[in-house]
C-alpha cells in the first residue's frame, strides 16, 4: 500500500493543465463571501473523491462545471461540517473553563484567611491553566481528524448525515491515524515554510516603504516642495504601498489554496486503503481489510 500521501497528491496536481492558473482562480473565487468557500471546497473535495475512489485524475478543468451535479450541495455540506465542529470546540472549551473557574473558587472559598493560601493555590492554577490549553491542543487536532474524514464520508455518500457518523468516522481514523498524522505533518510544515516566506516578504515591503517614505520626505524637504506636493507624493506612496499589501494577501489566499487542495487529495488517497468500492450504505459498517 503506498502511504506518500502528499507526495501523490503533489504529483497529480503537477501533471494538471494550468494547474497554477486554475489554484489562483480557485483564490480568488475564495475571496466572495460564503459562496466562495462553498465553490472551492465542493471542487477540491470532488477532487479529494475521485482519489478514494481509486482515479488518478489531474484537476478538473472546470471550477464551475459541476460535472457531478454535486459541487454546490458538497461545498455546502462542508461548510456545515465546519460550523458544527467549530461549534463542539468553542462548546467543550467553555465547559472546561467554566469546571476550572469552579473548582478553583471553591478551594480559594475553603483556604480562604489563610496567610499561604495564594501561594498554596498558585501551582494548581497554573498546572490547570496548562491542563485546559493542552486538552485544548488535542482537542483541535482530534476534531481537525474527525473533520476530515467526515469530509471524505460527505462527499464519497453525498450526504449530509454521513458526515455526522462519529462511530464510522472513528473506525476509520483508529485504523490508520498515523496516516491520517503524516497529512497533518506534512501540511503544517508547508504551511510554515509559506508562512516565514511571506514574512519575509512582508518585512521586506514594510521596510521598502519606510525608506521610500523617508527618502521622498528629505527630498522634499531638500528641494523645497510645497504641501500640496508633498501630499500628493504620500498619497501616491500609500497607494502604492496598499497595492504591495493586496499582493501580499493574494498571494497568501493562493498558497492557502494550494495547500488545502493537496490535503484534500492527499486524504482522499488515505480514503483509498478502506476499498471504498466495497463499501455498503452510509449505516453498513467498513469492509474487513482483505488479506
Amino acid at each position: 500500500m503506498r502511504q506518500e500521501y502528499f507526495s501523490r497528491a503533489w504529483r497529480a496536481l503537477r501533471k494538471s493543465d494550468a494547474w497554477f492558473g486554475r489554484i489562483c482562480l480557485l483564490a480568488l473565487v475564495s475571496l466572495i463571501p460564503i459562496f466562495g468557500p462553498v465553490v472551492v471546497s465542493g471542487y477540491l473535495l470532488g477532487w479529494a473523491r475521485d482519489a478514494a475512489w481509486g482515479m488518478d485524475n489531474p484537476l478538473p478543468k472546470r471550477i464551475f462545471g459541476n460535472e457531478d451535479g454535486s459541487l454546490y450541495r458538497r461545498g455546502f455540506f462542508a461548510l456545515v461540517i465546519g460550523l458544527a465542529a467549530a461549534l463542539a470546540v468553542f462548546v467543550g472549551m467553555f465547559v472546561l473553563a467554566s469546571l476550572f473557574g469552579l473548582s478553583a473558587g471553591v478551594f480559594s472559598a475553603l483556604f480562604d484567611g489563610m496567610r499561604y493560601s495564594m501561594g498554596f493555590f498558585a501551582f494548581p492554577a497554573m498546572f490547570g491553566s496548562f491542563g485546559i490549553f493542552a486538552a485544548g491542543v488535542v482537542a483541535t487536532f482530534a476534531v481537525q481528524f474527525f473533520i476530515w474524514v467526515s469530509l471524505m464520508r460527505m462527499s464519497i455518500y453525498d450526504t449530509l448525515g454521513s458526515g455526522f457518523q462519529l462511530g464510522q468516522i472513528w473506525n476509520m481514523i483508529r485504523r490508520d491515524i498515523v496516516g491520517l498524522l503524516k497529512i497533518l505533518f506534512c501540511g503544517l510544515l508547508a504551511g510554515l515554510v509559506v508562512g516565514a516566506v511571506l514574512s519575509i516578504v512582508w518585512f521586506v515591503v514594510v521596510f521598502l516603504g519606510m525608506i521610500v517614505t523617508m527618502s521622498v520626505v528629505g527630498v522634499a524637504d531638500f528641494s523645497g516642495i510645497s504641501a500640496y506636493g508633498l501630499d500628493g507624493l504620500a498619497i501616491m506612496g500609500l497607494f502604492a504601498a496598499l497595492l504591495f499589501a493586496l499582493a501580499v494577501v493574494y498571494v497568501s489566499v493562493v498558497c492557502s489554496v494550494l495547500i488545502q487542495a493537496l490535503m484534500y487529495r492527499s486524504l482522499g488517497y488515505w480514503t483509498a486503503q478502506f476499498d471504498v468500492a466495497r463499501w455498503g450504505s452510509q449505516n453498513d459498517p467498513l469492509p474487513e481489510p482483505l488479506s
